[in-house]
């Protein structure tokens, strides 16, 4: 089972929008292609700042004279830390456009995720 956040879309600028669900942890899609991985959610100026920032890293692990092993731990470190915040980054991005987290579930996957999360709205309304 895995934790995702279930986020839902402001009432009056994206009623017809479904929910959106970002899994909590590490995001394998991040480490891999940071930068584009930040261009595939919409993120744009987090992946010109991961571009830019890439290279930077990489242009000073050169100029000091890192060898090869060097410049790939540089790489490394850089992406493992992009991937351990880009599912943070995702729910800031939702929440700076108004779309309110409605919390966490546990799943096995994200259409789990959002079938559960139906399932306690539909608990919850019979309650009241």
């Amino acid at each position: 089972m895995r934790i995702y956040t279930i986020h839902l879309p402001p009432p009056f600028t994206a009623p017809d929008r479904a929910p959106e669900v970002v899994r909590d942890g590490f995001s394998i899609g991040a480490f891999l292609f940071t930068g584009i991985w930040a261009l595939w959610q919409g993120m744009w100026v987090r992946a010109i700042f991961l571009f830019v920032l890439g290279g930077v890293l990489a242009g000073m692990a050169a100029f000091i004279g890192l060898d090869e092993f060097g410049q790939t731990l540089v790489s490394l470190a850089f992406m493992a830390w992009v991937g351990m915040e880009a599912n943070d980054w995702h729910r800031g991005y939702y929440a700076k456009r108004g779309w309110r987290e409605a919390g966490p579930v546990a799943a096995a996957n994200s259409n789990g995720a959002l079938r559960r999360f139906g399932d306690l709205m539909a608990l919850d309304l019979e309650i009241a």
